[in-house]
């Protein structure tokens, strides 16, 4: 899979717990799991972002 599909893949699914964070029916547990989850996905999307500048300035 290319960066920019990974990026976009991520993203999508950071967007979609986005919206299921907007739903007024979840219980505290539920909105703080899904606040977690979307952390996660930062947190790997940085990840994704670092690991791909690196590979362009590395030098062998």
């Amino acid at each position: 899979m290319e960066y920019q599909e990974v990026i976009e893949r991520l993203e999508g699914l950071k967007l979609q717990l986005v919206g299921k964070l907007q739903n007024p029916n979840l219980s505290l547990e539920e909105k703080e799991d899904i606040q977690k989850s979307i952390t996660n996905y930062d947190y790997i999307i940085e990840l994704t972002n670092m690991n791909h500048y690196e590979r362009g300035t590395s030098v062998h």
